[in-house]
């Protein structure tokens, strides 16, 4: 069983990340990431690993890894809610110049990829940990290859995005994007979440009784 589901993370892994990687819709990369995102999570099954003293086992790492994923994933279909409102695109061209149209979403997407990519100080990063090591202790040295190979790729495709924000000027007679205020409370909060998790994830491992 361990052996199958081994096979399917990498699988998946494979799939999700070759699939994103060539995409310029950032809707379609939200759902090809999450795919390569779904291949993490299987490969800490696959490490059948009981929960530790010090180390958490394969069901608070799945555990982990879904609640930090959904902060991302809520955070970052905030902000397109809102590119879908001023610019009427999910296209990866409707975030380009977003760094001078609107700092607040710019800053915020920054750090939901950043998140997504598992860069460190970030709740990503220590799921994107909790599952190397669960993989590394149980020898799945196919698996972390894999793994590797996907978390390099998944810095490529985010990145992207990051890219358009800051480094792209954005289209002739595109004006600055106004929020409404709930709109800016929920994305700074989600955003600070994703940083303060990735410092201090505890809260997470303790509601899971960890």
């Amino acid at each position: 069983m361990l052996a199958i589901l081994l096979l399917l993370a990498v699988a998946t892994l494979l799939f999700g990340n070759l699939a994103a990687i060539r995409q310029t819709n950032f809707k379609r990369l939200l759902a090809y990431s999450s795919i390569a995102n779904a291949g993490f999570i299987i490969l800490a099954l696959a490490a059948g690993k009981e929960e530790g003293v010090t180390d958490p086992g394969s069901v608070h790492t799945v555990g982990f890894y879904l609640a930090t994923y959904l902060l991302t994933t809520l955070a970052a279909f905030f902000v397109l809610a809102q590119i879908r409102v001023s610019e009427g695109s999910d296209e990866l061209a409707a975030f380009d110049g977003l760094g001078k149209r609107s700092p607040l979403l710019a800053g915020v997407m920054t750090v939901v990829m950043a998140g997504l990519a598992g860069v460190p100080l970030t709740a990503g990063f220590i799921g994107k940990f909790f599952v190397f090591s669960l993989a590394v202790r149980s020898e799945l040295w196919w698996g972390v290859g894999i793994a590797f190979i996907g978390a390099a790729a998944g810095f490529y495709y985010y990145f992207k995005v990051i890219r358009a924000m800051w480094w792209f000027d954005a289209p002739s007679g595109a004006s600055p994007i106004e929020l409404p205020q709930t709109t800016r409370i929920s994305v700074f909060s989600l955003a600070t979440a994703v940083l303060v998790l990735g410092i201090w994830f505890q809260p997470i491992l303790w509601l899971m009784g960890g």
